[in-house]
């Protein structure tokens, strides 16, 4: 009996090691959180992980075999919440805007994204022209005048400096319907709830693409002009969080690397988009 007992503590002792070597890779494992949002990221049925940013992680997880890699589709409010308040956490595609900068650590290098639109029903675009320029573009200070017409955005997402100041605008008689799901602004658009949304023209190709759409939906660019807004790589700002954005700068750092990374763009940008993103991702601005 005592034999077993001693041979029984000889075992616990060598386990030890064993648990501790476990706990130091669960401390390497990053969470990519995708919003659910496509063309950025899709859930299916229909083009299932084909969004651009769904790729882009696959780029990453393929390219960082020093990572255990677990990815999840969240909300983009619970994103960027989990990054900012636990270790391990990270997403693509993001805009580094302030507030975004004190939850979590960005990428030196991102990707040029494109311009955030004011999106309206085909049918209903005759009641948008007392509001558009020579160029067709919507003016958002004749627009932000006019009680008449409803809008809708999600609290989720920054649209870019000019149309972000257009929504917190106080003296905007333009209603607004606030929506906490990236998707719900122009599902809301399609019953006829709003007049417009704001959105990428990348959003209606998607929609055209699985439901065969016949241009029911039109993009009108805006004035002023927006500034566009990179999409970084970003991760909690804790030991793991940072650890993961040096090891993703360090493949960026890459030509080669960053050009394979903004691949995917290609079958969501328009021609000209695409190849300003490889120009800019050439010339690392």
């Amino acid at each position: 009996m005592r034999q077993w007992l001693i041979l029984a503590g000889l075992l616990m002792t060598l386990a030890e090691p064993c648990l501790a070597d476990d706990f130091a890779d669960d401390e390497t494992e990053i969470t990519w959180m995708l919003a659910e949002f496509p063309p950025l990221s899709i859930t299916g049925p229909i083009l299932q992980g084909q969004g651009y940013a769904d790729r882009q992680v696959q780029f990453l997880i393929a390219h960082l075999p020093q990572f255990h890699h677990v990815t999840t589709n969240v909300t983009a409010s619970r994103a960027w919440h989990d990054i900012g308040s636990r270790d391990a956490v990270c997403t693509v595609a993001a805009a580094k805007l302030p507030d975004r900068e004190r939850l979590g650590v960005f990428s030196a290098r991102g990707f040029l994204g494109a311009l955030n639109e004011v999106v309206v029903r085909t049918d209903h675009l005759a009641a948008f022209a007392p509001f558009r320029d020579k160029s067709g573009a919507i003016d958002l200070t004749r627009l932000a005048a006019d009680s008449h017409l409803t809008g809708g955005y999600t609290d989720s997402a920054s649209y870019g400096p000019a149309i972000d100041a257009f929504i917190r605008d106080e003296h905007r008689k333009t209603p607004l319907q606030m929506t906490p799901h990236m998707r719900m602004p122009l599902l809301l658009l399609d019953k006829g709830r709003i007049d417009f949304t704001f959105g990428y023209y990348m959003e209606i190709t998607y929609y055209r693409k699985i439901n065969d759409l016949d241009n029911i939906y039109t993009a009108l660019p805006t004035t002023p002009e927006p500034v566009r807004q990179d999409g970084f790589v970003v991760c909690s700002n804790r030991p793991t969080g940072r650890k993961a954005i040096a090891a993703v700068d360090a493949l960026l750092a890459s030509d080669e690397m960053m050009a394979a990374f903004i691949e995917p763009l290609r079958d969501w940008y328009s021609p000209a988009d695409f190849e300003a993103a490889q120009k800019a991702a050439r010339t690392g601005h």
